[in-house]
């Protein structure tokens, strides 16, 4: 492992053994996360994103299972740790934000005390000083009057301040690693837009690691440096956003981008372009690329065979058969690039 990266992941597979057999939500999925790096995770909603987040904090419940791979934390092995060891870490050096804050925060405490629980826990000071501790964190996240907002209970809260408060716990004990699980989904745009300028300013504020995981990609160009596109319970494409935007080298990341809304004249009016069918059932997944079904441009060896991973640049690689040399011409993934497949 790369001394730079805080985290690896390695051939990491989940399955989830219900009473009707094994879902495989995650098929091997490989990536790195490096020291103060920002990336992204994206992909429709059953894609593995979120899994891949709880196999990491080993949040998985009941009949949620790690079954193969390595999870590298500051080179530690997080996969073969006990709930007992991990205590120590969740919260304190990994920390994680989820979609809803009401849901996440307990009605029946104030603010405060649900923040400093936290800090007494994991970092052995005393009430007073993890009281000083958590007003300074409100304040970090742009809540005004923290003094005495700290002794308000969550339903005093509105949307955008029930999650600034929940970034406030999250980064509470400095953590060098935060996983935000769509954490702008139930919020209006300019609260959205307000909560990622906070993630990028603490990010860059306290050298803090993300991975920020949703179905928009919109948010995640803002924040992001790298972005996973994730289809089946496995990675499609992996790139620097630039890349992503720029020159998608997967039919599932073209068909992502041509979904999102652009502001354009009113002569120039374009209807949004839809992906057809649906994510395929992980209790059989498909032998080939999870993709085929729905993709514009499925050959037959898609439906048989999955790709291999080919890599454009040091930062850039899709799994694609049209990727590959013999490949017939598609404008939109391989028209700019030459026989050894480089872009």
């Amino acid at each position: 492992m790369s001394s730079e990266n805080l985290l690896d992941v390695k051939n990491l597979k989940t399955s989830f053994f219900t009473h009707v057999g094994e879902v495989k939500a995650i098929r091997g999925v490989d990536f790195h996360l490096k020291k103060g790096e920002a990336i992204g995770i994206v992909g429709e909603s059953g894609s593995g994103k979120s899994v891949t987040s709880l196999s990491v904090m080993k949040l998985l419940l009941n009949p949620g299972k790690i079954i193969d791979g390595q999870i590298l934390f500051n080179g530690e092995d997080l996969a073969t740790k006990t709930d007992k060891e991990m205590q120590s870490i969740r919260g304190n050096e990994i920390s994680m934000i989820f979609q809803d804050p009401m849901t996440s925060l307990n009605p029946v405490y104030t603010i405060g005390d649900q923040i400093m629980e936290a800090i007494i826990k994991h970092q052995k000071v005393s009430k007073e000083e993890a009281r000083k501790k958590a007003v300074e964190m409100l304040r970090l996240v742009g809540i005004p009057s923290p003094e005495k907002r700290i002794k308000q209970y969550p339903h005093e809260f509105s949307g955008g301040m029930r999650q600034r408060a929940m970034i406030a716990m999250a980064l509470s004990c400095e953590p060098q690693l935060l996983i935000a699980d769509e954490p702008t989904t139930a919020l209006d745009v300019t609260i959205q837009a307000q909560i990622l300028e906070l993630m990028k300013d603490l990010k860059d504020r306290l050298n803090t690691s993300i991975i920020l995981i949703t179905h928009d990609l919109g948010v995640v160009v803002d924040v992001c440096s790298r972005i996973i596109v994730m289809y089946g319970g496995l990675i499609m494409e992996e790139g620097s956003s630039e890349e992503i935007f720029y020159n998608p080298k997967h039919p599932y990341t073209l068909g992502l981008l041509k979904s999102i809304p652009k502001i354009t004249e009113k002569s120039d009016k374009q209807r949004l372009i839809p992906i057809d069918g649906t994510p395929p059932d992980l209790l059989k997944p498909p032998k080939g690329c999870p993709f085929a079904p729905r993709c514009d441009f499925a050959m037959r060896i898609c439906m048989e065979q999955s790709p291999e991973y080919t890599q454009m640049s040091p930062t850039h690689r899709s799994m694609c058969h049209l990727l590959h040399p013999d490949a017939p011409i598609v404008p939109e993934i391989n028209g700019n690039m030459n026989k050894e497949g480089q872009a």
